[in-house]
């Protein structure tokens, strides 16, 4: 496989990344921000905020792995 293969793969997997961690990170906001039983215990809501900002740190990561193998590749960082 060459090496333009092998970015253009990786690139689809880092997007498939982006899209399924951005997906989590919306549901468990959406989680804490519709319970109908209260807020709930604060330490169980802070976990799942501290979750969604983990996966939305990764996200970052991962967005800007996408714009450098872009880049490389001659498509530009945003696509």
């Amino acid at each position: 496989m060459s090496d333009e293969n092998a970015m253009r793969r990786e690139l689809e997997q880092v997007d498939a990344m982006i899209a399924e961690l951005r997906g989590q990170a919306e549901k468990i906001r959406q989680e804490v921000g519709s319970r109908d039983d209260g807020p709930g215990d604060p330490g169980d809501t802070a976990l799942l905020i501290s979750s969604a900002e983990e996966q939305e740190a990764l996200v970052a990561v991962l967005e800007d792995r996408r714009g450098k193998l872009r880049e490389r590749l001659g498509l530009g960082e945003q696509g």
